[in-house]
């Protein structure tokens, strides 16, 4: 089968498409927003990218923010049965969607129709909910077409986002190859998203960065090493005492406090069960 893949950088893009290169399959382009010129240049793969990863397979590159019909003057140079998407954050034209006869089909971090948006791993760290991965048919509303498969993952406490996504896109890699065999043999399901339970959020804002302590200290310690990567300063109030949250250092399910306790230069902070220890960079009197 010939794949024209669009992504961007990171796990969610990278790890999907080189199991892609490793298949029996055949990626006909990349496509990417504004990709770096590479000119077949040898260079070092120390910050990777997917326009990167695609040039040292030689497989050729699209800039996605042509005007449309350039991009489709240059699929037309390329056999294409199928599109894959991943980690890209623009809506594709109806006639790009509509170009491949096997479908178009993304790959979002969550399990849909919950956590639609463009930053599901925050907010399934925030609100401690199952976290996992969808492969749905693209549509031209972001998120809401059939869903062709799904897997729900368990994730290690301290578990970063760059941990998560990889974790994700590897799973997401396993239901892809299950999506391109249901294509092949023409089997391929699909079942409607329940719009009535469908959730939607944007992306975070500083205040999403609030410690609300009516969830565990396990629960905030792993959404705290979960959304680091973010670098905004977590904030905690204790009475008239407002602290910038720097690092999740530990968690204790058996420690009980009445309130939240400054040893050295560590913060206890007590929830709805166990306490949750940090770092903190500042500390206001209000």
């Amino acid at each position: 089968m010939n794949i024209f893949f669009i992504g961007s950088s990171g796990a969610l893009s990278l790890v999907p498409f080189k199991s892609l290169l490793s298949s029996g399959h055949s990626i006909s382009a990349v496509g990417v927003q504004d990709p770096i010129q590479f000119d077949n240049k040898i260079i070092a793969l120390e910050n990777e990218s997917l326009a990167l990863a695609a040039n040292h397979s030689s497989v050729p590159v699209i800039d996605m923010s042509q005007p449309v019909d350039e991009i489709l003057n240059r699929c037309s140079d390329y056999a294409i049965d199928a599109i894959l998407v991943s980690c890209y954050g623009k809506r594709l034209p109806e006639n790009i969607i509509n170009l491949a006869s096997g479908g178009c089909y993304n790959m979002h971090p969550s399990l849909l129709p919950g956590f639609r948006g463009p930053e599901p791993i925050f907010w399934q760290m925030k609100y401690a909910v199952d976290v996992g991965v969808s492969w749905h048919r693209v549509t031209h509303d972001f998120d809401t077409g059939g869903i062709v498969a799904q897997q729900g993952i368990a994730l290690d406490d301290g578990a970063s986002y760059y941990e998560i996504s990889s974790q994700l896109a590897e799973n997401g890699a396993i239901l892809m190859h299950q999506l391109l065999a249901g294509l092949d043999s023409g089997k391929l399901t699909m079942v409607s998203q329940d719009n009535d339970s469908a959730s939607y959020y944007p992306y975070p804002s500083v205040d999403d960065f609030e410690i609300d302590v009516s969830y565990s200290a396990r629960q905030l310690y792993n959404f705290m090493t979960g959304t680091q990567a973010f670098t905004q300063p977590y904030r905690y109030q204790s009475g008239n005492q407002r602290f910038s949250l720097d690092t999740a250092l530990d968690f204790d399910t058996k420690l009980e406090l009445d309130t939240a306790e400054i040893q050295g230069d560590r913060l206890y902070i007590p929830c709805n069960e166990g306490v949750l220890i940090v770092s903190y960079t500042d500390k206001i009197d209000i």
